[in-house]
């Protein structure tokens, strides 16, 4: 009887501990692909709030066409500061293994005027590509 204070708070902790469903993160599994974006910009300035940070994955295996977005993550920055983090989840069924998938960010003011983007590509998913990108985005005037 003497273990039973300390053997209940220790398994009630490794209960809070572990991880629920099939995976430890949330909307991951074997049908979901997860893209984890961290995204900054170079300048040292605090965006006021009103700004919009959006996030895309997009198929951009066409050369001829335009890309076709296959998640959208958007949120308010109200004022905070970068670096960003969105997390991004595809239904492995959309996903194909030959095709080339990309990652963006772009902010936009209250206005909807573009603020910061992309300039550089970021390959996410497939044909050896991580499902991660740290994106540095560029202002734009």
């Amino acid at each position: 009887m003497r273990i039973a204070p300390i053997a209940l708070p220790l398994a009630l902790t490794l209960a809070a501990c572990a991880p629920v469903g099939p995976s430890a993160t949330p909307g991951a599994g074997r049908d979901v692909a997860v893209v984890n974006v961290t995204a900054t910009y170079r300048e040292r300035i605090l965006l006021p709030p009103g700004h919009v940070l959006t996030v895309r994955v997009e198929d951009v295996s066409l050369m001829d066409a335009p890309s076709r977005v296959m998640v959208e993550y958007s949120t308010a920055l109200d004022g905070r500061a970068p670096p960003y983090q969105a997390t991004l989840s595809i239904p492995r069924s959309q996903i194909v293994a030959n095709n080339t998938y990309a990652v963006r960010a772009e902010i936009r003011d209250a206005a909807g005027r573009l603020r910061f983007t992309t300039d550089t590509r970021h390959a996410v998913l497939t044909q050896g590509a991580p499902a991660s990108a740290d994106i540095v985005m560029i202002g734009v005037r």
